[in-house]
């Protein structure tokens, strides 16, 4: 009898600790978003079809006016943006009403390209934000970071994707 206690709380155990463990993945998963799959406007309302940024690097933040890391990020991408200059496209895009985005622009002067998406970020795939994707000149993706990026790994990103 008490061996079959062993094996049960062995099994549970094991089942527990692996229910653990796909939580932590599935939590920390980034989809691999291909440009043609989102969809955007402009804080106008205009379609924006992203093949407009094709030619050049491309970094694409996914966020959100309310998230506090997401707000953090943004003088790394000001910083960054300067220092790439032309060279490489910064674009943040969103999926709260465009009223939120406009006011947020409004109150700030970072000089990126908003975007709001056509799409409700669940449905990309992305569980919370933010998410940021890296896409080569040829719109290939070459790297992707779920959560805050710090400054240093933001350098390296850009530095790996115009190589």
């Amino acid at each position: 009898m008490n061996k079959r206690r062993t094996y049960l709380l062995a099994i549970l155990l094991l089942l527990s600790a692996g229910a653990i463990i796909i939580r932590k993945v599935k939590k920390n998963y980034v989809p691999r978003i291909d440009l043609s799959e989102i969809t955007i406007k402009d804080l106008n309302g205009k379609h924006m079809d992203l093949t407009a940024f094709a030619g050049k690097p491309l970094v694409i933040n996914f966020w959100g006016t309310w998230c506090g890391p997401c707000r953090h990020e943004l003088p790394l991408f000001d910083k960054a943006s300067k220092k790439y200059g032309s060279t490489v496209n910064f674009l943040l895009i969103s999926d709260e009403p465009v009223e939120k985005l406009i006011k947020f622009k409004s109150e700030n002067t970072y000089p990126f390209f908003y975007a709001q998406s056509q799409e409700r970020f669940h449905d990309l795939g992305i569980s919370s934000v933010p998410v940021t994707c890296f896409y080569d000149a040829h719109g290939n993706l070459t790297a992707k970071k779920k959560d805050p990026l710090n400054e240093e790994e933001l350098d390296e990103f850009v530095t790996e994707m115009i190589k």
